[in-house]
């Protein structure tokens, strides 16, 4: 009689720690270097970054690359329109095009992959809806055209 709720027990206890160990190990799987290193305490500059994640720092363009180079992160106090361009990820070039449909489809990219419903920061979500609102009243975007 005390036998099966025994091996019920241990059975539901074997299958619990299978399933947080697996998802411990998902988890593991994506840390990167810099991710490690900040868990640790340990300050890596982005210039170290090719000893210890080359596999990662190839992958993005030489344009990102500079911008990561000089940008060194955060948010300021008060939101500038360069700091608005580099959270919706507006290029130079892009700026002389800039009309209100390239703004709302550049916010629209950037709440898609930062949505707080998809896993996304509500924080970084308020930071694309300031930049958006933002830019929609700067004079880049209301300024004269040639």
């Amino acid at each position: 009689m005390v036998l099966p709720i025994i091996v019920g027990i241990g059975i539901t206890t074997i299958a619990v720690v299978a399933r947080s160990g697996l998802r411990a190990w998902d988890k593991y799987c994506r840390l990167t270097p810099l991710m490690i290193a900040q868990f640790n305490n340990i300050h890596i500059p982005f210039k170290d970054l090719d000893q210890f994640g080359s596999k990662y720092r190839t992958r993005l363009s030489p344009e990102l690359l500079t911008k990561l180079d000089r940008y060194p992160g955060g948010f300021y106090d008060k939101m500038s329109e360069t700091e608005a361009l580099l959270i919706l990820g507006i290029s130079a070039r892009e700026i002389e095009a800039l009309d209100e449909r390239l703004l709302r489809q550049k916010h629209r990219r950037a709440m898609i992959m930062n949505h707080p419903d998809k896993g996304g920061s509500p924080f970084i979500a308020s930071k694309i809806n300031q930049a958006r609102d933002l830019l929609a009243n700067s004079v880049i975007l209301k300024g004269p055209r040639d």
